[in-house]
């Protein structure tokens, strides 16, 4: 049982502390757009026409309801079922969906006490006492014999108040010709009985509920099949709802009618309810229309061909009936009755027990002209007061009969060039052009061509599934010759080598020009100009363009010419002789060095320079890799006075700690001081500098590999000057 509640200033004390805290949560929680909008306190006129849809007439709207009970709704993501429309409640509009706009969740109670009373209709109806009652009247015009609307009610009775002794109640009532009274349309459906709390829920009594209050509803309540539960909902605080439910009486057309839609709260005003009622859903009848083509198959648009394809409009009403329906239309559109198309009637009948009927539509051959479009609109049955009531709509194209043309037509192209084809003519054609060959897209409306050889390309257009007639055109493309040419492969030249660029030309009859071009600014007219490779530089693409003489045409092709230069040798510059000394040979290092004397001559070997004067000679030496010779590298050679004496350089040393020659040491007599000792490996890394004259044979952090090292040792003469002394020592291990 509802408890009653302490009034203060008109309003249950546990009421207006449940709604404080409510929007205090609210304002505090939510920053999320909300899921259903509301617009609330609107007048009588706006929410019966906002209900307005096909086929009636809505005049004097009379609103008995407060303010904050009534307003428009429009949906962005909810469960209701509904878009938009208008909602009634016994509470408040924006609290059915949260406080102040904002959707609340379903375990958030939006309980408000309007302090109104309830309604006399309501009252026989529950067998209760009713409060908050929210009434909208208005009277109905209707075109039609039947009239409906759609609807879904909501309620925080749900779930803890099912099947209890209080039970919330809505209904719409109309009344007027061939009706006793006030007839309630809002019944569960297939049945008379009156949609509430306890007729649709989930069959399960509540808190203080007795299934019986359920069952005495009637057979088969509760009905649970129309029943939506919301306890875990975010766009309505409202636990439970009942699924989209169409309220429907039979009415004569034109006449008028009163419709009285109200909902209240019943025993006490504790817990609220409300009813969202879809836009544009009060309506007469559903007639339809729909524009198809003849015969229907996927993917054809609602058309009509001129001559060949019909096509049709259907007329449908879901409620059949015994007798014929007379439905009338009028055509709209940028088609022309009995130009472009065979005259229609204004009317399609129904025939009895069917739920459609088609109206053919038949176009007339005529010189092109494009597409045109043909409407229909069809109207409710019934004139009101010398008014058609728009119904609904469709509209079809009218094409002309299959036509096409192509773009060139012929045309003369370069053997290695492309053109866009293109045919005009309505784009629900199929398009297939043959032969395939040299040709990218065969069956778009766009093709690119590219015959190696001169070829007629055919197009069909043709519309599949019909009896119109195939239309075919053609282009005839001419290939003009072009310059085949045939290059080497990409190549690598070797540093200061020349490369000769050797194009082979086709057909050999020809009278060609050539043009060379590539990296640097490197450009030429020669047919087989000789590259200079001396410089990395010219390494890169090179593209050359073969213009036939004859016909303009031009042929292309690139190569990639890559330059190799060998690593330098190393070398020991400069290098020190004694006059009169003994004459070693020079050394350096590399892959396969190559010697040149001070005159420019090459010498098979190590050459050893003179020292029978002092003098300053320069030699050459270069590296070969792969047949490919490097830059040359200068090697020094001075040729001193030095003073006399006795020098000790060993050959070989074995650094094992023995004992016994561990180190590489120079020795000299009194005459000599030493002012520098270097150490190389093969590669001409130092591996020791020093003036102490003395290597234990370590290179780094470890001991060097085995095998044979050179050495520059410099000395200062006790007689003045210095001297010079290289040559090769073993490492043993």
């Amino acid at each position: 049982m509802k408890n009653r509640s302490l009034r203060i200033n008109g309003k249950p004390h546990r009421t207006v502390l449940c709604s404080v805290v409510f929007f205090v949560c609210t304002w505090l929680c939510s920053a999320a757009m909300a899921q259903i909008n509301v617009n609330g306190g609107q007048t009588a006129s706006v929410l019966a026409q906002k209900l307005a849809g096909q086929g009636v007439t809505v005049l004097n709207a009379v609103l008995r309801c407060p303010s904050q009970a009534n307003g428009l709704f429009t949906v962005v993501n909810s469960n209701l079922g509904l878009d938009s429309g208008i909602v009634l409640t016994t509470g408040r509009a924006q609290t059915i969906i949260g406080a102040y706009g904002v959707n609340g969740p379903a375990d958030a109670l939006a309980s408000s006490d309007n302090g109104v009373p309830g309604d006399s209709m309501l009252n026989i109806l529950s067998g209760q006492h009713t409060l908050d009652a929210c009434r909208l009247d208005f009277d109905v015009v209707p075109a039609g014999d039947t009239v409906s609307i759609d609807y879904v009610f909501s309620s925080e009775e749900y779930i803890s108040a099912v099947c209890g002794p209080y039970n919330d109640v809505f209904a719409f009532f109309i009344s007027g010709p061939g009706i006793a009274g006030l007839d309630n349309m809002a019944l569960v459906p297939g049945t008379t009985i009156p949609v509430t709390i306890n007729s649709i829920n989930n069959g399960i009594p509540g808190s203080t509920g007795n299934i019986i209050n359920c069952t005495s509803m009637g057979p088969g309540s509760p009905f649970t099949a129309y029943y939506n539960d919301n306890a875990s909902g975010t766009s309505i605080t409202h636990k439970g709802m009942t699924t989209v439910l169409k309220a429907m009486h039979v009415v004569n057309p034109c006449d008028t009618y009163h419709f009285r839609i109200v909902i209240a709260d019943a025993g006490n005003a504790k817990y609220d309810s409300g009813v969202f009622l879809e836009a544009g859903s009060l309506k007469t009848g559903d007639y339809k229309v729909q524009a198809l083509a003849t015969p229907v198959f996927d993917g054809l648009l609602p058309i009509c061909i001129k001559g060949c394809l019909p096509g049709h409009f259907r007329v449908k009403n879901p409620k059949t009936k015994a007798t014929p329906q007379v439905i009338r239309f009028a055509t709209t559109g940028s088609a022309v009755s009995g130009v472009d198309y065979v005259p229609l009637a204004d009317s399609v009948v129904i025939p009895p027990y069917s739920a459609y009927a088609d109206v053919q539509v038949f176009g007339l051959p005529t010189a092109i002209n494009g597409p045109k479009t043909l409407g229909i609109t069809i109207f409710a049955p019934a004139i009101c007061n010398s008014v058609s009531y728009d119904a609904d709509s469709a509209v079809l194209t009218i094409y002309d009969t299959i036509h096409i043309s192509t773009h060139p037509t012929d045309t003369m192209i370069c053997g290695n060039d492309s053109v866009l084809l293109k045919v005009t003519g309505d784009s629900i054609y199929n398009y297939n052009w043959i032969p395939l060959t040299g040709l990218y897209g065969g069956n778009s409306m766009t093709p690119l061509a590219f015959p190696a050889v001169s070829t007629v390309y055919t197009v069909t257009a043709s519309l599949p599934g019909t009896s119109c007639p195939f239309k075919t055109a053609t282009v005839n493309m001419i290939t003009r010759a072009t310059a085949g040419i045939v290059l080497v492969a990409d190549t690598q030249v070797c540093y200061n080598s020349s490369f000769q660029l050797s194009p082979v030309v086709a057909p050999a009859n020809s009278f060609y020009s050539y043009y060379w071009t590539g990296p640097g600014g490197y450009s030429s007219t020669v047919e087989q100009p000789l590259l200079p490779a001396n410089e990395p530089a010219n390494a890169g693409t090179y593209h050359l363009e073969v213009l036939n003489d004859t016909n303009g045409c031009k042929g292309r092709a690139d190569i990639n010419v890559a330059i190799f230069t060998p690593p330098l040798p190393s070398v020991i510059s400069p290098a020190y002789y004694c006059l009169n000394g003994q004459s070693m040979a020079l050394n350096a290092y590399g892959n396969e060095v190559r010697w040149y004397l001070p005159d420019g001559a090459m010498v098979s070997s190590a050459p050893a320079p003179p020292v029978a004067a002092l003098a300053k000679y320069i030699y050459q030496v270069s590296n070969v890799v792969n047949s490919c010779e490097s830059p040359k590298v200068d090697v020094e050679v001075r040729v001193e006075k030095c003073c006399d004496g006795n020098v000790f350089i060993p050959t070989a040393f074995t650094p094992n700690n023995d004992g016994l020659n561990d180190l590489f040491r120079v020795q000299a007599d009194f005459s000599y001081s030493l002012k520098e000792m270097s150490v190389y490996n093969r590669w001409g890394q130092v591996v020791y500098s020093g003036n102490v004259g003395a290597w234990d044979g370590n290179f780094g952090v470890g001991p060097a590999d085995a095998g044979v090292y050179y050495y520059r040792v410099i000395f200062g003469c006790i007689l003045g000057g210095n001297m010079q002394v290289t040559g090769s020592v073993t490492l043993v291990r």
